[in-house]
């Protein structure tokens, strides 16, 4: 199943049930609900998942809706954090997604996405973005700028991931309560949680858990380009967990572009994917057209696959 995530009109249409339309003539098999929605567009929405035939949402993006009296937002940082140090802000960072979770329930939307939270510390990306915007990508001073980047957040990490594994404990429990997925998704940025080590932690401290890993193939190539990581490594070392993917191609380092349309290599994308992950089509730009070729595309690659594993 592809879906097409709200993130792509949630900034242009304030109206959620002239959204939902235009995101249906994109021809997609179901929504997703991303974290960009007001609770106007979420209680324009819900009508339109109850006509007959219709498919329910396929995930729920933390946290959805936004803020009471907050602005639509895409930075990466959110308001609350389930990393946070500060405990009155982690306990409402968990019941903002206990909310999100209980909207999920009452959608019957079967995986909800976490954003996690970040290490507290000073954002040092110019160092591996700079270089690479010259075009230094292969060379030692490179691997030194990613080293000193990474040394600085190592530093933090181990507090942030402590609250972080407090906060996913209580959001375990409710899960399994509610008969809900929750899954950890892979970000961007170095400093955000979690990195790639820290996904084989969570998912060892809460084996047999409610808990996924959702992988974000743009996230995975950003941080490669920035030699962070190797993107493929993400869905091998992790493909027991694996619930979906995110998909979104990059233009140099600008991501949520539609596949297709950017640097991306998509032929090998769908080769490790177990058939029943959901496909997430997380796109912020590109115009229609753009966006029903990328669906397109994906579609004809997925049953390329199946098609193979039919032969084998």
């Amino acid at each position: 199943m592809i879906s097409i995530s709200t993130m792509w009109n949630a900034f242009q249409q304030s109206d959620g049930a002239k959204l939902f339309d235009e995101l249906k003539d994109l021809g997609f098999q179901s929504i997703a609900l991303s974290r960009h929605l007001t609770q106007d567009h979420i209680e324009q929405i819900k009508p339109k998942f109850q006509e007959i035939g219709q498919a329910l949402p396929s995930t729920i993006h933390n946290f959805c809706p936004i803020f009471p009296g907050t602005f639509q937002n895409g930075s990466v940082k959110d308001e609350v954090s389930l990393s946070s140090l500060n405990n009155d802000e982690r306990k409402e960072a968990i019941r903002r997604t206990l909310l999100t979770m209980q909207l999920a329930t009452e959608l019957e939307v079967p995986i909800v996405v976490l954003r996690l939270g970040e290490v507290d510390t000073y954002d040092r990306s110019y160092l591996m973005t700079d270089l690479y915007e010259y075009g230094e990508r292969e060379f030692e001073a490179f691997s030194k700028k990613v080293t000193e980047a990474t040394e600085w957040r190592k530093r933090k990490e181990t507090k942030h991931r402590d609250a972080v594994l407090r906060s996913l404990d209580e959001l375990n429990e409710n899960a399994l309560k509610m008969e809900l997925y929750i899954a950890i998704e892979n970000p961007p940025n170095y400093y955000q949680i979690p990195n790639f080590d820290e996904v084989g932690l969570f998912f060892e401290e809460f084996y047999g858990s409610p808990m996924r890993y959702w992988h974000n193939h743009g996230h995975a190539a950003y941080q490669e380009k920035l030699g962070l990581t190797w993107s493929e490594d993400w869905v091998t070392t992790y493909k027991e967990h694996l619930i979906g993917i995110s998909l979104h191609d990059l233009q140099d380092l600008e991501m949520y572009h539609p596949p297709g349309t950017g640097d991306l290599e998509w032929d090998d994308v769908f080769s490790d994917l177990p058939s029943q992950s959901i496909m997430l089509l997380e796109v912020k730009n590109g115009d229609e057209e753009s966006v029903i070729q990328a669906r397109e595309l994906c579609e004809l690659l997925s049953e390329n696959k199946d098609n193979e594993n039919d032969i084998l």
